[in-house]
């Protein structure tokens, strides 16, 4: 009879750990339910779209989620891949992303998911690995299990060589993705166990964002219009997250950019806006704008639009090479005043050049500015321009000018700033009988519903390197000067 030799303790124990480690381990029982997920490891609350968002995540290969702005989008994303890691990081699971810039990708999103793996420690519920600052997340045998990146625009193989079992790409701010790396991406979400999220606000409908949020386009799409969330729904949520919610003054107060803006469209009701070929700057250009941090020039330019009385505003531009900000934002009041907030800003400012708009109005600012001895260019809107084959008058030429910077990349706009964006944005033109650029008229503006462009006129001032010689003729009102040697848009 063999006896069998007696195992210490130690030993014991050494055996039970080996056994276990080839013991399958059971499944986690939130492969299917991130919204338990999230509840339970970091005990937070989801609104009713996030928990779409999440569900459809599991159920669809590919989600697309145009909304409006605030909404909680980039947070829900940072959750789900934060779920994602936790029930497949230990087979072979991975998660890529991208924005259009890396400071999207590291600022936005994976800090989110930082944030998201400090609150499950905190609980108690570690997540695996590490999420480290570098965008990348390790887990502690050094595998890397997802990754933010920001290949160039034009790298149709940015993503070259990720293939896993199970993965997840998220596109943040999806609209401004070019279509390129919208190909890099579909080279790697050929598996059976990948699904893609894109979010973002949908600012341009030709894009390949625009184009997968239409029907038939195989993605599931869920809108998210500001008044579906809870501060303007009236859905029943935790009371210390309201102050975080979209507030119904927020709402209220971009009804300025006028309710048929491309922008409300887009920022409020989370819908793409119907941009023509009429459209004068496209909104992924007034957005890569909006993201510059460029060097200003040492030339100052002031470009001064006058109003007087009624719901017009005076408006003050200051544009140093690329970088223009508003610097004066006045209502009701005189010529008389005007010209004095215009030596003050002459003055705090260092400016070089002062234009004016000196049709109708104006003219008193332009004249009051001459008499004090100081230089002015009276910019008549209205007068020939110096290309008079292509632009109906000086002031499409201007506007054009204005187009021609955002297009070279040459625009640094203030990022916060969203009236100026949403007035440059509701711009439109058209050719004449003469194959001449005509710029819509404020007045025809404002039969569409949208307010007077005051902040745009006052950035257009400064946009032409030169401008022409004034005009020996002098308009009593800017829809006069609009509408002269031109045909009507509308």
């Amino acid at each position: 009879m063999t006896i069998a030799p007696q195992l210490s303790p130690l030993e014991r124990l050494a055996l039970q750990k080996l056994a276990e480690a080839f013991q399958p381990k059971p499944p986690s029982p939130y492969l299917t339910d991130p919204v338990a997920w999230v509840q339970d490891k970091l005990g937070e609350f989801l609104w009713s779209k996030q928990r779409e968002i999440a569900e459809s995540v599991v159920v669809n290969k590919k989600t697309a989620v145009p909304s409006c702005h605030n909404a909680g989008k980039t947070r829900i994303a940072s959750r789900v891949a934060a779920w994602f890691i936790d029930t497949y990081g230990h087979d072979d699971g991975f998660i890529v992303s991208t924005a259009p810039t890396y400071a999207q990708v590291h600022a936005l999103l994976w800090e989110e998911i930082r944030k998201a793996a400090k609150v499950a420690a905190a609980r108690g519920n570690p997540l695996p690995g590490r999420v480290l600052g570098s965008d990348q997340w390790k887990l502690d045998d050094g595998t890397l299990v997802g990754w933010g990146r920001k290949p160039a625009d034009t790298d149709q193989h940015g993503f070259q060589g990720v293939h896993h079992k199970h993965m997840l790409v998220i596109i943040d701010e999806a609209c401004g993705v070019p279509r390129q790396l919208w190909t890099a991406i579909e080279a790697i979400t050929t598996g059976e166990d990948v699904h893609i999220l894109a979010i973002g606000n949908p600012d341009d409908p030709n894009t390949e964002f625009g184009d997968i949020c239409k029907p038939g386009s195989g993605w599931n799409v869920i809108h998210v219009s500001a008044f579906d969330t809870p501060n303007l729904s009236g859905e029943d949520i935790p009371a210390e997250l309201r102050p975080l919610m979209l507030s119904p003054d927020w709402v209220e107060d971009k009804k300025r950019w006028g309710v048929d803006s491309p922008r409300y469209i887009s920022k409020v009701l989370g819908r793409f806006p119907d941009l023509g070929t009429d459209t004068l700057i496209s909104p992924l250009l007034i957005e890569a704008a909006q993201r510059r941090n460029l060097d200003p020039g040492p030339h100052a330019i002031l470009g001064v639009d006058v109003a007087r009385y009624g719901s017009d505003r005076t408006i003050f531009c200051l544009r140093r090479g690329p970088v223009a900000r508003i610097v004066g934002d006045f209502g009701k009041q005189d010529t008389m005043a005007t010209t004095g907030q215009v030596l003050a800003a002459k003055a705090e400012h260092a400016v070089d050049e002062i234009r004016v708009d000196g049709v109708g109005v104006g003219a008193g600012v332009v004249d009051r500015l001459v008499e004090l001895g100081h230089d002015v260019v009276d910019m008549q809107s209205g007068a020939a321009a110096r290309d008079s084959e292509h632009f109906a008058n000086a002031r499409a030429e201007w506007w054009w000018g204005l187009r021609e910077r955002f297009e070279a990349g040459d625009m640094d706009l203030d990022p916060d700033d969203d009236e100026l964006a949403a007035q440059i944005g509701s711009i439109k033109y058209k050719y004449t009988s003469r194959g001449q650029i005509i710029i819509e008229s404020k007045d025809e503006m404002r039969r569409r519903g949208l307010p007077s462009p005051d902040k745009g006129d006052s950035l257009m001032l400064t946009a032409v390197a030169g401008v022409a010689v004034p005009a020996d003729e002098v308009y009593e009102d800017e829809d006069q000067a609009d509408a002269e040697g031109s045909i009507s848009l509308y």
